[in-house]
């Protein structure tokens, strides 16, 4: 494996990765939780955008930059969706409803990683899984 197909490997990583803490940080019942996820995403953008730029600038990664008629067309289609949500309460598409039934609460015990608060059960939900596909 050289060097190119290194940094594409450690590209791709990096975006799994951040896209399972947003995941993490969206589905985070607990405050302190959350905003320990969010310092770690952060931290690994920053490890993203390092490779990106490593590898845009060896001429290896160069994405197409967007026209300003690509960007509006996007955001006009945004904006109409938007609007349609907020006029019907329809449903984006391309997203179902779901309904889950059963669906088991992750909890830990206060007092193993975090800090134990006064006037806390000793057992707190701290991730909820998601609901259901969005598409």
């Amino acid at each position: 494996m050289d060097e190119k197909e290194r940094l594409s490997d450690a590209l791709i990583t990096q975006k799994y990765i951040t896209g399972g803490y947003n995941l993490a940080i969206m589905e985070s019942a607990d405050n302190r939780l959350r905003e320990n996820f969010m310092g770690i995403l952060k931290d690994e953008h920053q490890i993203h955008f390092e490779i990106f730029n490593e590898m845009k600038n060896r001429g290896w990664y160069q994405p197409a930059q967007a026209g300003i008629n690509q960007v509006s067309q996007h955001m006009n289609s945004w904006n109409q969706e938007l609007r349609k949500i907020q006029r019907t309460g329809a449903k984006p598409a391309g997203i179902q409803q779901h309904t889950q039934s059963n669906i088991p609460l992750y909890t830990y015990q206060t007092g193993l990683g975090l800090p134990q608060t006064a006037g806390t059960s000793q057992q707190q939900v701290f991730y909820r899984p998601p609901q259901g596909p969005l598409t």
